[in-house]
């Protein structure tokens, strides 16, 4: 409780808030929990898709960046002359990719 006194207003509503809804769910009939299940699991799959798609979208700049890299060392390995062949094998580029660089 002392913990709860030195929070700032806007906490403790939130708190008293929150433990207002469990109370409100321990109330419910049989069918309004059913349908409060359901809008939850809803949203609980909802967050999981934003979250999937996130990561999805931080792997493919990952993937997205090494690739960068590549070209740009394979630039600069053609650049000192190197054997598009040795170049392409290095970076694992093809050697079409190399030649146009």
């Amino acid at each position: 409780m002392e913990t709860l006194n030195r929070l700032p207003w806007a906490a403790q509503s939130a708190v008293f808030q929150k433990l207002e809804s469990i109370a409100d769910v321990g109330g419910m009939t049989r069918d309004e929990r059913l349908q409060y299940d359901e809008a939850l699991r809803k949203y609980r799959d909802t967050i999981s898709v934003f979250e999937g798609a996130r990561a999805e979208g931080r792997a493919e700049g990952i993937l997205q960046g090494q690739r960068n890299e590549k070209i740009e060392n394979a630039r600069k390995m053609k650049a000192y002359g190197l054997a598009l062949d040795m170049i392409a094998d290095i970076t694992g580029l093809n050697i079409d990719e190399v030649r146009d660089l």
